[in-house]
């Protein structure tokens, strides 16, 4: 499709222009010439004086006529600094980039159509004749060295048709900034014939939007020779930045000499020589200041410091504890406890000494003359008093820049959503073939994915915050964490990303009018200043390939249409966070009511048998060649996996059977048939064609690897799965795709960090309950105290009381009180949720009054507690979330948002999951504990051992009681939490196996299939789990995969992807880890207790266990057990 018109004009208007993009620029289109005889003229104040001084490294036809004679050095041994010097210096770099470093932009025009964009180098050729360069203010020594908004960086610049140009500013710092704009006006003719510009008359009104600008470089995790950190200042320089953030020291080394201790880094730098010296510094401070770079050097503390510990083992507490993950990196209250000093993990207690430590390091700091800066949870986590010229550096998300800027606080954004140019290159920790394998595959790092220069540029660092606040927000600072960079790929990693974040600094990321800035119309100008880059020796990477920068990106795009007076529009998105969608085309419109004329016409002329049979032909001829085409895309992405056997037309009978199996509890038999050829072979990916709609089944390792991770923008929740669950999940963790996804993700990861799923305080209440309810349960039965339970309905209680207690900070006691009517509420919502996902078109049917009723129940119990959270001050929150007695999930929520709806909608979501996740898991253990009592014995000499039979366990004595971890594992493998699962292909894709006649081949996978994926069947197929010996029997049977034995763990290591019972990839269980330590210590508590567990299920299912799969997988018919008391249990 031809783009727009209204596109092309706008991307021509806008390719040739400068970056970043000034508030103001007019241009023509006339051919101005430069040559190396340009006379260059400053003038400062009131005085003007002509002298034309030759200097070192000058050109000798360049003359540069200057208030005084000064000679200018570009090196490090300069002392002081003037307006004079710096101006001089910028002019001979002007004119030296200008002459030596200037490209031909053949990668910006059409192809073969150079020659009509060049100036024509056989005409007369009219010349720029001065350069008048007017400073109107007067520098002074905090110009080199400014506060935010100390220096006016300001410029006017026009060329006219005249020759003459002319460059005004008030500081030298914006003549800097408006000789960058000069260059960037100027190209290379390809004959090599000289230097011009098509765009005269030019005027250029410009100014920053923020003052502080800036680039944050990692140079402690690996070593950057000073060569490459003044190869940045340039390029910095060239964006209009105005701050290099050197992260100077952490954990891993300590790369500064400081005269006054020489040991820091002479043992704490990674080698010897690998180490800033104090020239080194003032090479490179010298070198930026002449740039207009102002270098913030950046001592991490008090987290980040081990590498004090080279020199000085008794400043740091816990330099070589492990795990490293426990209490290494940030401020760490765990690490506090091995500080014999301190001896204690109290935010209470630790706060007022990091307070101190603060109070008298800013003290230093301002005795300098410098002005301290903190990261973001000083301010939020910490609750530190700070000093009014105290910046705050945001790192988090929009909801901390605006919490830091309602707490009065000077801030500088840089989201790491967006601008952390290291994001997504894996992990770079190295992983054992065992659990963690599995947790981490496939290794991305935390904060993948890529972001991209289209994401670093959709970045708004006012976004959230409130309008009468904004004056607070000082800039901010892209991001470079150097543990996978070095000088190899720095220019690569750095640029044109940290361009795109530039812009935004400078421009802002509204234009004049308050539209964001388009992608569409900025790609072209980036395009532009990653050629000057490269041509001035900076190893940008590309913005687009060639074939997109020569057609003016036209090509490349993707748009948004709509109709005015019939005429297809292109519509440029303003939300630039979110790629733009192809609506489709609308230019059958006009042609539409002209059909429709003449269909009337030719009905009426007609007999109705007649047109009925016309309207069956047309209608075949439509279907067939909708056919045809979808089969030709299926094809061309790989082919057709092999068709699920059915008996009824539009595979009717698939739909019978499968609410039938779901009825019955009979989904793995069903799911199993399914994969089930008629010769009796096995196939793990399937289709069908329900009512005419392809879907796809598979539970092949490398197909759900591909779904969940190396393929996981391709795939995704969808729409209808949103639409289905909204009432219930609204737009939580569980229901959103991407973008939306992933800030939910954001919200809600920092309150399942270790420190908060070790604390067993919150299970220790509850279980208490659960034992006496237990025992109480057997008594009531038949009076003797030996009767047997249903402990899985008690265990969906405790799980419920458990986890409104951790979301809440006050249990809805569901055990003591069955018939609590939140719980009750929450189960019938559960139930119906399931019928209506299950019911597919169907859904519109299904009875809601219980449903909706059911809603109402769960609002009205959460919303008081939504109310209480939001009347609280952020000041107040930050005290609750610090604190251990007072801490909940919803302050935690509410610290980052106010939004009520996403907190009802992620306290809900998490709720299912704390319950269900657990109790189901829980009861499917004591079901096969009850079958295997040698288990039951042998796991409860393991916890004697390790606990004994009263003490309550600890975090570290459930992660070291391995057989405890192989009952779980087994279970998990048996029952997976989420046995079903269904993804929508959110784009035209394929799935790596199962197609063709051998069934090694792709899928094609168009979008809007749905594919289900079964953790159940793929972790109990044969051929995956492969049989072994009987542990403590050499005489009877193997053990088979569908054998309950966790001493196949002791042995056996499941492939990657074969063992996912926490679901894998981006979207792996964020609560894991707290459901794991919950199932751990209930089941060591209740086997403190109960000496045996005695099952009572054979009469109820026969040995046969009754899979229900509603959301989670649990038992369909309890779980009936007696629960034997251990004479020696003391509790």
């Amino acid at each position: 499709m031809f783009p727009p018109l209204f596109l092309i004009l706008l991307l021509t208007a806008q390719v040739f222009a400068i970056w970043p993009a000034p508030q103001s620029i007019t241009t023509g289109s006339s051919v101005l010439w430069i040559a190396e005889s340009v006379r260059v003229s400053y003038e400062r104040g009131d005085v003007w004086h002509i002298l034309s001084p030759d200097f070192p490294g000058q050109n000798t036809k360049h003359k540069v006529d200057l208030q005084s004679s000064l000679t200018y050095r570009d090196d490090a041994s300069s002392s002081g600094f003037s307006s004079r010097s710096i101006v001089q210096a910028a002019i001979a770099r002007t004119l030296d980039t200008l002459f030596k470093q200037s490209f031909v932009p053949w990668k910006l025009v059409a192809r073969n159509e150079l020659a009509g964009f060049e100036a024509d180098a056989h005409a007369q050729k009219q010349y720029i004749k001065n350069l008048v360069i007017t400073q109107s203010g007067t520098d002074n020594s905090s110009t080199f060295k400014p506060l935010a908004g100390q220096v006016d960086e300001s410029y006017t610049l026009t060329i006219g048709l005249d020759g003459i140009a002319k460059l005004t500013a008030v500081s030298s710092t914006g003549v800097l900034h408006g000789l960058e704009s000069f260059v960037q006006l100027f190209y290379k003719h390809s004959s090599g014939s000289g230097i011009y510009t098509n765009m005269a008359p030019i005027a250029i009104t410009d100014a920053p939007k923020f003052p502080h600008r800036g680039l944050n470089m990692d140079v402690a995790r690996n070593w950057f020779p000073v060569a490459d950190i003044m190869r940045t200042i340039d390029a910095l320089s060239m964006n209009k930045f105005n701050r290099l953030h050197l992260h100077m020291t952490d954990a891993q080394s300590w790369p500064l000499d400081i005269p006054s201790m020489p040991d820091l880094s002479k043992k704490g730098a990674f080698q010897t020589g690998l180490s800033y010296t104090p020239s080194d510094f003032k090479k490179i401070q010298t070198y930026a200041i002449e740039r207009g770079i102002e270098i913030i050097v950046e001592f991490d503390m008090p987290g980040h410091t081990t590498s004090i510990a080279y020199t000085y083992p008794e400043l740091i507490a816990g330099a070589d504890a492990k795990p490293w993950d426990k209490y290494w990196d940030e401020v760490n209250k765990q690490v506090y406890l091995l500080d014999e000093t301190v001896k204690s993990n109290d935010t209470a207690v630790i706060g007022p000494l990091i307070q101190r430590l603060v109070d008298r390091n800013h003290e230093q700091i301002r005795k300098a003359g410098l002005a301290p800066i903190v990261w973001e949870e000083m301010a939020l986590e910490w609750n530190l008093t700070l000093g009014s010229d105290v910046l705050v550096q945001s790192w988090l998300s929009e909801a901390s820049v605006a919490a830091l800027t309602a707490k009065g606080h000077k801030v500088l954004a840089g989201n790491y959503n967006f601008w952390y140019l290291d994001c997504g290159k894996g992990q770079w920790l190295n992983f054992d073939n065992g659990a963690s394998f599995q947790q981490y595959y496939p290794f991305l790092d935390y904060c993948s994915p890529v972001k991209n220069w289209r994401l670093v540029y959709s970045y708004d660092p006012l976004g959230g915050v409130p309008a009468n606040e904004t004056h607070l927000v000082m800039g901010g600072e892209v991001h470079i964490w150097s543990e996978q960079t070095d000088p190899i790929n720095l220019d690569d990693m750095v640029w044109p990303r940290a361009s795109a974040a530039g812009e935004v600094l400078w421009s802002g990321r509204q234009d004049a009018s308050g539209q964001n800035r388009s992608q569409i119309t900025a790609a072209p100008r980036l395009a532009e200043m990653r050629e000057r880059m490269v041509s001035r020796g900076i190893s940008a990477g590309p913005v687009q390939m060639v074939f997109c920068t020569q057609n003016n990106a036209t090509e490349c795009f993707t748009e948004s249409t709509s109709m005015v007076n019939d005429e297809e529009v292109a519509i440029p998105s303003t939300d630039g966070r979110r790629p733009l969608e192809k609506l489709g085309s609308c230019k059958l419109l006009p042609y539409t009511l002209r059909l429709a004329t003449m269909i009337e016409e030719i009905i009426s002329r007609v007999s109705p048998k007649t047109l009925i049979v016309a309207v069956i032909a047309i209608s075949s001829i439509i279907k067939i060649t909708t056919w045809l085409s979808t089969e030709r895309r299926i094809r061309a992405l790989g082919g057709h996996a092999k068709k699920v056997n059915t008996k009824f037309p539009l595979d009717l009978d698939l739909i019978a059977r499968a609410i039938k199996a779901t009825m019955n509890h009979k989904n793995l038999q069903t799911w199993d048939r399914w994969f089930t050829m008629p010769t009796g072979q096995k196939s793990y990916t399937m289709e069908a064609k329900p009512v005419g709609r392809r879907v796809i089944f598979t539970a092949d390792p490398e197909n759900i690897k591909a779904i969940l991770a190396t393929q996981f923008t391709d795939y995704g929740k969808g729409e209808p799965f949103h639409k289905e669950w909204s009432d219930f999940l609204g737009d939580s963790i569980f229901t959103t795709d991407l973008d939306q996804w992933h800030s939910s993700r954001q919200l809600i990861r920092p309150q399942f960090i270790k420190d908060r799923v070790s604390d067993l305080d919150v299970f220790e209440a509850h279980v208490q309950v659960l034992i006496k309810q237990i025992i109480e349960g057997g008594k009531r039965y038949d009076g003797t105290g030996e009767g047997d339970i249903d402990v899985s309905d008690l265990l969906f209680r405790y799980t419920l009381d458990a986890a409104t207690h951790f979301l809440l900070g006050s249990s809805v006691g569901s055990l003591e009180l069955p018939e609590q009517e939140f719980a009750e509420a929450f189960g019938e919502v559960q139930r119906v949720q399931n019928i209506i996902a299950r019911a597919g078109p169907l859904n519109p049917l299904v009875p809601r009054s219980s449903f909706y009723k059911g809603i109402k129940v769960i609002n009205e119990f959460v919303n008081p507690y939504i109310d209480q959270a939001l009347s609280l001050s952020p000041e107040e929150l930050a005290t609750k979330t610090k604190s251990e007695e007072g801490y909940t999930f919803l302050h935690a929520l509410a610290s980052f948002t106010r939004d009520r709806k996403v907190l009802r909608d992620q306290l809900v979501a998490v709720l299912l999951a704390g319950r269900d996740t657990t109790a189901s898991t829980l009861s499917w253990t004591f079901y096969e504990l009850a079958r295997h009592p040698e288990v039951v014995k042998k796991l409860r000499a393991e916890i004697v051992s390790q606990v004994g039979l009263n003490r309550a366990p600890t975090y570290a004595d459930l992660k070291g009681m391995k057989y405890l971890q192989n009952v779980m594992h087994e279970t998990l493998r048996l029952y997976p939490v989420v046995p079903f699962n269904v993804r929508l292909a959110l784009k035209d894709t394929t799935l790596p196996h199962g197609g063709g006649p051998d069934g090694l081949s792709p899928v094609g996978i168009l979008k809007d299939t749905p594919i289900g994926y079964s953790t159940l069947i793929m972790q109990r197929r044969p051929d995956l789990t492969p049989p072994m010996a009987h542990p403590t029997s050499s005489s009877s049977p193997p053990i088979t995969v569908l054998d309950f034995c966790p001493e196949r763990w002791q042995t056996w290591q499941p492939k990657p992807w074969t063992y996912i019972p926490f679901n894998g990839g981006p979207r792996i269980c964020i609560g894991q880890q707290f459901a794991l330590t919950e199932m751990g210590y209930t089941i060591v508590r209740l086997l403190q207790r109960f000496e045996k567990v005695e099952n009572f299920m054979g009469p109820v299912d026969g040995g046969d266990p009754c899979l229900k799969a509603e959301i989670v997988l649990q038992p369909g018919q309890g779980v009936r057990v007696r629960f034997m008391e251990s004479e020696k249990a003391g509790l």
